[in-house]
């Protein structure tokens, strides 16, 4: 692949690293280093200084940033793209980023938004009206739909450029949770995508956004590398001035990156549960974020006797959750009371529970007239998967239920899926928190007539699923912040009492860090990580 050329120094140090690989026979993948140190301003502070960061996620998938779900480039186009209004991926607390202002009014059906005066895009062009139209009408195409379709169309109008700086934003009906789902409309350059098919919109090197930062190369399945965009004048303060992401799928291979000595890396998101005291032992902060990331079970309800609730309650109240916990994710996770995480701030614990009880297992199966069950477990590889999915068949087996597990590749897990695979019920893992936190969006993300769980069970033609869609579009629908959190709750105990697609456990994930070398991080309950505050030592 084509990649940026580089200033002498940098390639030389890129050179330079290639070669320190060897020493590093864990490591898999190509790093660099930083060269000389420079000192920039931007946003009206001082940036100084070079970060190399693991990321546990390949960076060859689309890069287009309305229309991905890639960990790696959705985490990099925090830094790279700005939405009207943002949020931070730490706190996710609203700010105005290229609108001027936040909205005065957020119950209004119009809104006049004035864009940041002076923005830029980091080849020197102006931001303007014709930019955000551009990329709200890409994301209302019902026609030609990229993935944040579905997080707007049902409540936003269109956009309408008044002046070169200013435009309207009309919506069908008042939205309690607009301001949250704005921060993944970025907002992308007219004059570099317009016309383009959609392999130019995915290809990394062809990203050009307005936010502090810049990609200066990138190489498949390697590293991507960013530099500060001179050009911008918005809310926020790096303190460094490059920085490169160096893709490392492999568990062993990001905790020989940290802990070799060689590598340079002060940084990783993804560490594995199991790996958590051997680098505390080498010095290294290690942090967990609670998060929605989570494991789950969908059960196939096209099916006798999978579509009887009880069947399904008593098959997931025969689980040792916390057994399974400590096995498969070393403890680190809790049992799901509520479809969302503990740490949501729409989080209510939900009226149904699945604590642990084998009895009251059997005797809901005995009352769903079920006896001698057998069926079918789809899963994933993933190795901590293939622990959990052990510990579940074990566990049903113990009620006299057979399970016959069907393990298998992500791609072929996928594709079974989508095909409309016989299997009675799966296991899934998946964190929707990386398009935002707001209760709408999470449960959407699964059971919505688009999702391919929902597609393979059937389940959304059920009067149960209209009576769920009925709450959950009075709730999105409400003007008033009361009645919405009223529904939604409502919504919450209606899908744990179904448990058609629920979780068994929501997960922590961890970054690790040398906080000797490095501050001003932590971990996210996202994949990934963000540099924004992050500042070198000495």
């Amino acid at each position: 692949m084509e990649t940026t050329k580089l200033p002498g120094s940098r390639a030389r140090t890129l050179k330079r690293l290639a070669g320190l690989v060897a020493a590093v026979a864990t490591v898999g993948l190509v790093a660099a280093c930083s060269g000389p140190q420079s000192s920039t301003s931007v946003g009206g502070a001082a940036a100084k200084g070079h970060v190399e960061v693991a990321v546990g996620y390949n960076n060859n998938s689309s890069w287009d940033p309305l229309n991905t779900g890639s960990a790696f480039a959705m985490s990099a186009e925090n830094h790279i793209y700005e939405a009207l209004w943002d949020s931070s991926p730490v706190d996710r607390k609203p700010y105005a980023a290229l609108a001027a202002d936040m909205p005065k009014d957020t119950k209004a059906l119009t809104w006049t938004v004035k864009l940041r005066s002076g923005a830029k895009w980091s080849d020197g062009k102006p931001v303007t009206a014709d930019d955000v139209v551009f990329s709200v009408d890409r994301v209302l195409d019902t026609q030609k739909p990229v993935i944040t379709t579905a997080f707007f169309s049902s409540w936003l109008k269109d956009a309408v450029k008044v002046d070169a700086h200013t435009v309207k934003l009309d919506f069908k009906n008042a939205f309690p949770y607009a301001i949250d789902r704005f921060s993944i409309l970025k907002i992308m350059p007219k004059h570099i995508f317009d016309g383009q098919p959609d392999s130019f919109y995915a290809d990394a090197k062809n990203q050009l956004g307005s936010g502090p930062f810049e990609i200066k190369a990138t190489e498949p399945t390697s590293f991507t590398s960013f530099v500060l965009n001179k050009d911008y004048n918005g809310p926020l303060h790096p303190k460094i001035d490059s920085m490169q992401w160096n893709v490392s799928v492999d568990a062993a291979a990001r905790t020989s990156l940290l802990t070799s000595g060689v590598s340079g890396v002060q940084i990783s998101d993804n560490i594995p549960q199991d790996s958590i005291a051997t680098l505390q032992g080498k010095g290294l902060t290690v942090d967990g974020a609670d998060s929605m990331n989570l494991l789950g079970l969908a059960f196939n309800t096209s099916k006798a006797p999978f579509n009887d609730k009880r069947v399904r309650q008593a098959l997931r109240m025969a689980i040792d959750t916390k057994k399974l916990i400590d096995v498969s994710i070393a403890g680190k996770g809790t049992p799901a009371t509520s479809f969302l995480q503990e740490s949501s701030p729409y989080y209510s614990k939900a009226a149904t529970q699945y604590d642990y009880n084998p009895t009251e297992a059997k005797k809901l199966l005995q009352e769903a007239g079920v006896s001698n069950l057998s069926l079918t477990l789809l899963s994933t590889n993933i190795s901590w998967t293939t622990v959990a999915v052990n510990a579940i068949k074990q566990d049903w087996e113990a009620i006299g239920v057979k399970t016959n597990l069907d393990v298998v590749e992500t791609a072929t897990f996928n594709t079974k899926v989508a095909q409309g695979d016989p299997a009675d019920v799966l296991t899934f893992s998946g964190n929707p928190n990386q398009f935002g936190t707001d209760a709408d969006l999470n449960v959407r993300w699964f059971y919505s007539n688009t999702n391919t769980f929902m597609l393979w069970n059937k389940w959304g033609q059920t009067p149960e699923y209209a009576a769920l869609d009925k709450v959950l579009t009075a709730a999105e629908q409400s003007d008033s912040a009361k009645t919405t959190d009223a529904d939604m709750k409502k919504a919450l105990n209606m899908i744990a009492d179904q448990g058609v697609i629920y979780p068994v456990m929501h997960m922590q994930l961890f970054s690790a860090w040398d906080a000797k070398k490095l501050s001003g991080v932590q971990a996210l309950n996202i994949p990934g990580v963000y540099m924004m505050n992050a500042q070198l030592k000495g």
